[in-house]
């Protein structure tokens, strides 16, 4: 989609956006989902650990929506399944367009909140608007609320929802037009590599990915910055937009956000777009393991020569 396009259909979101404006903030902490279920009946809560940690307990009322059911394939997991199939899963879940949901993981650590931010912003991606995260998930929620807030016997899905979901294209980037961005030396937007520095220099490298090294012209933008030091929680809005002002990561007119398979990518896309407010933030799901994978030996910065590769397999090996 040309750049002009893209932010006419950023904007039209905004404008879609504030007249469904969701009834909570995007990151929801704990006292006020409390409040929340006190006050909202209709409230949705999708609880994305596995169906084992589901079943051994869970926040009162939500239902279970395994992770894995919002993954692609194992070779790449970033990797967006067809519309028809999310379509397919939003309506055996019985939820609407207009539904207010809360998407929750295990919060058991930092790489765990990429889980909740990815399926958020695959409901986002498929139309729907009132959407939150709740901050530190279901550990720092059983930690924090009363043991009648919890619950461990199964919730039985409300009846099926018609819903059809309308893809809104400008949260996403594929190859092909981020390849064109970087062949032309766009200018207009910054390319951030979520992952830990280590990946980003070529040092170690993901299985999903057949090179180490990022995607040519990217910049280093490790998520775990975003998060408090003492819990596993993202910092609070202030603290986010002072350390986005600091670098400088609020003067580009777009942003691209890529890791190996779209998960750490996906608490960078929620930072910068949801809690930072930038403009036309997108995110590339397929990430990493798609670009190296690819048969046209696609641009690549920090990639190791063979001698080097060996000499750290090597090391490994060793150290093993």
């Amino acid at each position: 989609m040309p750049p002009f396009f893209t932010r006419v259909a950023w904007l039209f979101c905004l404008l879609i956006s504030s007249a469904h404006a969701a009834p909570y903030g995007p990151l929801l902490e704990a006292p006020e989902l409390t409040s929340a279920l006190n006050t909202h009946a209709s409230l949705t809560l999708l609880d994305i650990r596995s169906s084992e940690d589901y079943q051994a307990g869970h926040i009162n009322g939500a239902l279970s929506a395994p992770y894995a059911q919002w993954r692609g394939p194992a070779d790449n997991p970033g990797k967006l399944a067809e519309v028809a199939y999310f379509e397919q899963l939003l309506q055996k879940l019985g939820i609407t367009q207009h539904d207010a949901i809360v998407v929750y993981s295990s919060g058991s650590d930092q790489t765990d909140f990429g889980a909740a931010a990815r399926v958020y912003w695959t409901l986002k991606y498929l139309g729907l608007t009132q959407l939150s995260i709740l901050n530190g998930g279901y550990e720092y929620w059983q930690r924090t609320q009363a043991a009648s807030a919890l619950s461990s016997a199964p919730v039985n899905n409300p009846p099926s929802s018609n819903i059809k979901v309308k893809p809104q294209h400008q949260w996403v980037i594929f190859k092909e037009e981020l390849l064109n961005k970087i062949t032309q030396q766009d200018s207009q937007y910054q390319l951030l590599d979520a992952r830990p520095e280590a990946f980003f220099n070529g040092e170690v490298k993901a299985p999903t990915a057949s090179t180490p090294g990022t995607i040519a012209t990217a910049k280093s933008l490790p998520f775990a910055q975003w998060f408090n030091q003492q819990d596993n929680r993202i910092r609070p809005v202030s603290e986010i937009k002072a350390l986005v002002g600091a670098q400088g990561l609020n003067k580009a007119a777009e942003t691209v956000s890529f890791c190996n398979t779209g998960h750490w990518a996906a608490t960078n896309w929620f930072v910068l777009s949801e809690l930072a407010k930038l403009p036309q933030v997108r995110l590339y799901p397929a990430s990493l393991a798609e670009w190296t994978q690819d048969s046209t030996l696609l641009p690549m910065d920090n990639t190791p020569s063979r001698l080097q590769q060996i000499k750290t397999k090597f090391s490994t090996l060793v150290n093993e």
